[in-house]
């Protein structure tokens, strides 16, 4: 069988990603239903308010924190793709050539954006049936639906295409969250040309050419005059350059664990792997993840120019402490990978969701916290059921995991 054959290393890292994706998920819709039920609260409102408290400050402050770093579980599907991206390439057998060939890349794009866009199409009807039985369910930009037929149509075609993530007026269109299959598809058109260069260059160049890129084009847009809500999505992942390095480094993780031996692994592609695999660097792994979200919340309070780096130290730190933390927990992965296997459909819904759920068990529930552990675990239940169903009904393996 193919699995007996490849590298070790490699089936270690590709069996826990699943659960990679459920930790992620998980906290995602955690950090979006603290954010929507609190106002998106600033660490330094966080803190604040653990100062004025004793044991119930703590409390509250401690799963506060917990929701706000939810914020980074992206990073992990950034780099997941990467490497599902690359492993799938390789094993396919594309390694011994020099580049893609024009039908492999039509047929390359054509697999990958028909397993994108039909289910993400049925999110959108699953939103507009949301917004038609009770309209305060889907508050994101319902500015548009108020503007007419004719700009709800506009706004439609760019949101079934992605092509949102180029406009501010429709970023925000009945999902505030959708803006990630925009940047996948992204991803997805410059894979071919990313393969090439790293096999005619060396994956080494490619890491760090793309660290600069990304460093580039984040350190131009802070450098811009934009208010804070363009700045911000420009930042966040409305285009591929600010995402760059976290896709790359799942990519190079891939080849790199995959032809262990291979003579142009050296230098960066090696440390990446100590990075990952050896628990000696630990704590470095630790220290860049510390160090990224210290930066990412300082530029919070106006320190702008940290949030250069920010992205691109989270992004390695979290995803390489993740392997090594799940690598030695005995438990819980099982549960996490299902729920990572049953992602993409949770990622979709979870907004629309948890919106009309909170309306809904509000007047039932006055205890904050047990509201929202509530109205997390439905959410997440019901995106793992649309998933689920679509599988079913496209005749896909419910359970089985995509790369």
């Amino acid at each position: 069988m193919l699995s007996q054959t490849l590298p070790q290393n490699y089936q270690r890292l590709s069996k826990l990603l699943p659960a990679f994706k459920g930790w992620a998920i998980f906290t995602i819709v955690a950090y979006h239903l603290w954010g929507y039920s609190k106002g998106w609260l600033l660490f330094s409102q966080v803190y604040a308010a653990f100062s004025r408290g004793g044991v119930n400050g703590l409390f509250e402050a401690s799963l506060n924190i917990f929701c706000l770093l939810g914020e980074y579980g992206v990073h992990i599907f950034i780099s997941a793709s990467g490497f599902g991206l690359a492993a799938s390439w390789w094993r396919g057998g594309k390694a011994a050539g020099n580049t893609f060939r024009l039908f492999d890349i039509l047929k390359f794009w054509q697999r990958r954006l028909w397993r994108l866009f039909p289910l993400y199409w049925l999110a959108h009807g699953l939103a507009l049936i949301l917004a038609w039985v009770q309209p305060a369910w889907v508050p994101f930009g319902r500015e548009v639906l108020n503007r007419g037929v004719f700009d709800t149509i506009l706004a439609s075609f760019a949101s079934f295409t992605t092509l949102r993530n180029f406009s501010l007026d429709y970023y925000f269109f009945l999902n505030a969250a959708w803006w990630y299959v925009g940047l996948a598809v992204q991803f997805y058109l410059i894979f071919p040309i990313l393969v090439w260069f790293g096999k005619r260059w060396g994956w080494s160049i490619l890491l760090l050419v793309s660290l600069l890129i990304t460093l580039l084009y984040r350190g131009i847009i802070v450098s811009f005059p934009l208010d804070e809500m363009t700045t911000d999505i420009l930042l966040r992942g409305a285009f591929f350059p600010t995402r760059l390095f976290g896709f790359v480094f799942g990519i190079v993780l891939a080849i790199s664990l995959l032809e262990p031996a291979a003579k142009d692994f050296k230098g960066v592609c090696r440390w990446s792997q100590k990075l990952l695999l050896e628990k000696r660097w630990i704590w470095l792994t630790a220290l860049m993840w510390v160090v990224g979200v210290g930066f990412d919340w300082a530029s919070s309070e106006g320190w702008m120019i940290l949030r250069i780096p920010a992205d691109s130290l989270i992004g390695v730190g979290e995803f390489c402490l993740l392997f090594q933390t799940m690598s030695v927990i005995p438990w819980g992965k099982a549960g996490l990978a299902t729920l990572g296997n049953l992602s993409y459909g949770i990622y979709l819904s979870h907004m629309n969701f948890m919106v009309a759920l909170w309306a809904i068990l509000t007047p039932q529930l006055t205890f904050y916290w047990l509201r929202f552990f509530i109205v997390l675990a439905i959410t997440c239940c019901l995106g793992g059921l649309f998933d689920y169903s679509y599988r079913l009904l496209s005749q896909k393996n419910p359970i089985k995991t995509s790369s």
